[in-house]
């Protein structure tokens, strides 16, 4: 997982590292790292040097790294927990919020300051977390804060993402239905029978207007019309131990 951050024209690499390729492969702690990047001139190319190297912190078992659109925050996911933090104040590290499931997924809303997760009994939560007054970071106390819920899938929840214009949320997961859920009614509306387990879901621009693109577990691409929620049309890539060599 990683994300770029551009602040007063410094480009900022962060990213999180297993730990357990130090330690040992049955440890799941992990660490968010902010890596400064540099312009590095020669006289035949230009390319970016790391300049300065930040822990924001330690986290157990990441599922999710995000920023917000308008840049202010910084939220990972991890185990029971979300940890939060203001970009212009990396140094002061993660406030922790405690989620009752294990998380899973999680997506901000591209207009307004919170955020949402998924988790593995099919729950997606609301956050309304990011306010200056919340995120004050006291070491070893972990916060608990304002959450709507939202609950169909029966299965985990694989992945999230919000529609360009805030309205709807999205989700999948191991039913093969996407779910398209309209925030301001709460109403539903689904894309059922997609073909396999839904493992990702993104929001595209084509000369169909928008659509949702879903990439399934069997390899598949299906991408769906936002108008009339049909399938347009899908793309498959080559699935990997179906095809053998025989040699003689």
């Amino acid at each position: 997982m990683s994300l770029c951050l551009v602040q007063k024209r410094v480009c900022h690499l962060i990213y999180v590292i297993h730990l357990s390729k130090f330690i040992s492969l049955q440890d799941q702690n992990a660490a968010v790292i902010r890596v400064s990047l540099q312009n590095s001139a020669s006289a035949n190319s230009m390319s970016l040097r790391s300049a300065e190297e930040l822990v924001v912190g330690k986290i157990l078992s990441p599922t999710g790294l995000a920023i917000a659109p308008n840049g202010a925050w910084l939220v990972a996911t991890a185990g029971h927990k979300v940890y939060v933090a203001r970009t212009s104040a990396l140094t002061a590290g993660f406030t922790k919020y405690v989620s009752p499931e294990r998380l899973t997924c999680l997506a901000f809303h591209p207009l307004e300051e919170y955020f949402a997760t998924g988790d593995d009994k099919g729950v997606v939560r609301l956050w309304y977390c990011l306010n200056e007054e919340s995120v004050t970071n006291v070491e070893g106390v972990e916060k608990k804060t304002q959450t709507s819920l939202m609950h169909w899938h029966a299965h985990p929840v694989s992945t999230l993402t919000f529609t360009t214009n805030g309205a709807y949320l999205l989700s999948g997961g191991e039913e093969a239905v996407l779910v398209i859920w309209q925030l301001h009614t709460g109403h539903r509306e689904f894309v059922p029978r997609v073909g396999s387990a839904i493992n990702t879901v993104s929001v595209t621009r084509s000369n169909n207007g928008e659509e949702y693109l879903l990439g399934l577990a069997d390899a598949t691409y299906v991408f769906v019309n936002a108008n009339n929620l049909k399938i347009s049309r899908s793309y498959s890539r080559l699935k990997l131990g179906t095809y053998f060599m025989v040699q003689s």
